[in-house]
């Protein structure tokens, strides 16, 4: 019995840091593209152009807009995480204690 629960520990275990290193390289990717000085620039003109059509002058630049940024991130890795990772996660222990 003993040798069992190690057994599933040990497995949940190594799963862990598989889906760990999986969510750091998912973050990563994530991050290259929604810090990319050519996104930036992309969404401060589209943020504009929004803006303009409904009589607004929104002008997110420097630390609005990189706020604005770190909360699409944030949106993103909570969606990558709860939409990707868990039914995966979820998979894989059903199929470890098979």
């Amino acid at each position: 019995m003993a040798t069992r629960v190690g057994n599933v520990v040990g497995k949940v275990s190594e799963l862990f840091n598989e889906k760990l290193v999986q969510v750091s390289l998912i973050s990563a990717v994530l991050f290259w593209i929604v810090a990319n000085p050519q996104v930036f620039g992309f969404v401060e003109n589209t943020l504009h152009k929004l803006g303009s059509t409904v009589g607004l002058n929104l002008r997110l630049q420097g630390q609005g807009l990189l706020i604005f940024h770190s909360l699409v991130f944030a949106v993103l890795m909570g969606l990558s995480v709860r939409y990707v990772f868990e039914p995966l996660l979820k998979k894989s222990l059903v199929n470890s204690n098979q």
